[in-house]
């Protein structure tokens, strides 16, 4: 038992150590001020014409960090909306905390991870959320571990 624990504690040591190592950039969205770091490694895809964020492509995932109005009038119909959006496409979500100004939503759906963290900034009255979203198959948890958490704790924006 002693000496599973130590390799699960040495495995995650040595993939948070590689995260650290990894070159990051900060990505910023001109039209919402959305911003998040994601990996220098990963690739901008083209961006969507209505300007609203970026996606990235790394080597097996996704990382889309961008900005969108809240037009459900409140933020937990917002959170309830991107629920049942996501479960109406087959994500089973297993993971969904919330707190005043932030909520996640994680699930799996064959095969691939989803994590996605929707925040507004503490004490902003706009209608402007601030989102990451992660998609990675699962077999690569490990690996995506210290690139989500970086990633998710990175994202900001200003008020709307």
């Amino acid at each position: 038992m002693r000496v599973a624990t130590l390799s699960l504690i040495l495995m995650s040591l040595v993939t948070a150590g590689s995260a650290a190592a990894m070159d990051w950039r900060n990505y910023q969205n001109a039209r919402f001020g959305t911003s998040a770091d994601v990996p220098a490694a990963f690739a901008p895809a083209p961006p969507p014409e209505n300007g609203d964020g970026q996606r990235f492509d790394g080597p097996n995932g996704t990382i889309t960090v961008y900005g969108a109005f809240d037009f459900t009038g409140s933020f937990s119909g917002y959170r309830s909306f991107l629920k049942d959006t996501l479960e109406s496409e087959g994500w089973k979500l297993t993971y969904t905390p919330s707190g005043e100004n932030w909520f996640v939503l994680s699930g799996v759906n064959q095969g691939l991870i989803l994590y996605q963290r929707v925040e507004r900034p503490a004490g902003c009255n706009g209608d402007i959320l601030h989102h990451i979203e992660f998609r990675y198959p699962a077999r690569d948890g490990m690996e995506w571990e210290p690139i989500v958490e970086r990633g998710a704790k990175s994202l900001d924006g200003p008020c709307g």
